[in-house]
């Protein structure tokens, strides 16, 4: 068994993404709310991977990862509506980019995006689901 998190502001992004991915084998545990979907990625030891929009209210995606990374290093997949000019531009996410995300745990997608990119990433970031 393959877990999930998925944290998004937009309910309607985490649906599609828990029935694509339930779709194809794996468990996903799904929520809008950044400090509920922490607790469960530091807490349960069966997530393998996790989904984090980029912007949402509150905590956003980089600021959930550096939180998890304290504690937990799980693969991470970015997902965001920000345009790729902006995340290949920006000096804060280059430097990441550079300096965090180069251990090939870490990736983003753009939206909106094809389920086959969906699970090409997913898949090597994590393997098929079992």
């Amino acid at each position: 068994m393959k877990k999930i998190v998925s944290v998004d502001d937009e309910p309607m992004m985490l649906k599609c993404l828990e029935k694509a991915l339930e779709s194809h084998g794996y468990v996903l545990f799904v929520t809008s709310d950044a400090d509920e979907g922490l607790k469960v990625m530091k807490e349960d030891k069966d997530v393998c991977l996790v989904l984090l929009d980029v912007k949402m209210p509150g905590k956003n995606g980089f600021d959930i990862y550096k939180e998890l990374r304290q504690s937990r290093k799980i693969p991470v997949l970015f997902v965001t509506a920000y345009p790729k000019s902006f995340t290949t531009k920006s000096d804060e996410i280059v430097a990441m980019w550079k300096n965090e995300f180069a251990d090939g745990t870490t990736d983003i997608i753009y939206k909106p995006f094809d389920l086959n990119t969906l699970y090409e990433k997913v898949e090597g970031l994590i393997g098929k689901a079992e």
